[in-house]
Formats: C-alpha cells, sequence, structure tokens
C-alpha cells in the first residue's frame, strides 16, 4: 500500500491512514495467532479498516482504489 499511495499513507501506533481529498480511512493492524497446517506456519494479520472523514460513498472508491492497488502483490 505504501508504493501504490506514495505521500497519502501515513503510520501511527494503531495501523495506518489513507488520506485521499476529503476522505480518510483508518487501517488498524492486529497481529494474531499463526496459524499452522503442518510443516507450514501462516502469519495472521487482522485488519479493521474505519472512516475517519469523507462520505460513504467516496470512502467506499477510495477502499475499492486500495484494494485493486494491493492485488497480486501490487502495493
Amino acid at each position: 500500500m505504501f508504493t501504490a499511495f506514495a505521500d497519502a499513507v501515513s503510520e501511527d501506533d494503531a495501523g495506518l491512514l489513507v488520506a485521499d481529498g476529503e476522505v480518510r480511512l483508518h487501517f488498524a493492524l492486529k497481529s494474531e495467532k499463526p496459524q499452522r497446517i503442518g510443516a507450514l506456519q501462516l502469519n495472521v494479520l487482522r485488519v479493521e479498516i474505519t472512516v475517519r472523514q469523507g462520505t460513504g460513498e467516496a470512502a467506499s472508491a477510495l477502499l475499492a482504489r486500495v484494494d485493486r492497488a494491493t492485488q497480486r502483490g501490487g502495493g
């Protein structure tokens, strides 16, 4: 996400803030207990997204952009 949105992303103690125009989305990040499948250990990261500023429609549009940018390792 950092490379896809460059200056629009900032960090705080609880996660990441993505700002674009009048919209602010906060991504709270929390590591959880890793999952094991045989010898494979998978880290688990819970992400809770909240709208800090902006209309629902504008926030949905920004979230869709974030989703597209981070698919297939794009961000």
